[in-house]
């Protein structure tokens, strides 16, 4: 099975760098755009996917409709939420050390300022996966459209590589991963 990973497109809060989480933030007219072109570059490869799984937070699930021009079934999926931020969400973040314990430690597994604890997050991201090994046979082309942290998280999972849950790796909206799993 192919795995297309794609981050919505841009909102607001991502040119503020303020923590979205589960806050429920909708595109900007960039974040249109780069759908739109993802969208366009997609037609251009002649991909074809069998379904579109999305984050039900409108900034995943507009790009998801853009991308997919609304042919693609979409089937939205709460396991796909961003990582909650819980009391930090809309803030600005200058560095994660401002939160005085480092939230991306597992053995530590915070949940201050009710952040959503990394290992409920990861056990999320894994459950997602395991239910689409269940329900997609390997010859299928499947989309997954949602946040930057739930790919980092997916990508880890799927590779055994820390490096993909560093703080130091990014993932740029509309960008189309693919992985074979």
């Amino acid at each position: 099975m192919k795995l297309y990973l794609v981050r919505h497109g841009e909102t607001d809060w991502n040119g503020k760098k303020q923590l979205q989480g589960w806050a429920d933030i909708p595109l900007n007219d960039r974040g249109i755009m780069q759908a739109e072109a993802l969208r366009d570059k997609i037609n251009q490869q002649s991909l074809a996917f069998e379904v579109c799984y999305s984050s039900p937070l409108a900034r995943a699930f507009k790009t998801a409709a853009i991308i997919t021009r609304n042919i693609t079934p979409i089937v939205q999926d709460d396991l796909l939420k961003e990582r909650g931020f819980g009391d930090v969400e809309g803030k600005i973040l200058k560095s994660w050390d401002e939160f005085g314990v480092d939230i991306f430690d597992e053995t530590l597994n915070s949940n201050i300022y009710g952040i959503e604890p990394i290992r409920d997050f990861q056990r999320r991201v894994e459950l997602f996966l395991g239910k689409l090994r269940q329900k997609h046979t390997e010859d299928k082309k499947i989309l997954i459209v949602t946040s930057g942290g739930t790919i980092k998280r997916a990508l880890y999972t799927l590779t055994g590589d820390r490096q993909f849950i560093s703080q130091d790796f990014h993932i740029k909206n509309c960008v189309l991963r693919e992985i074979e799993i």
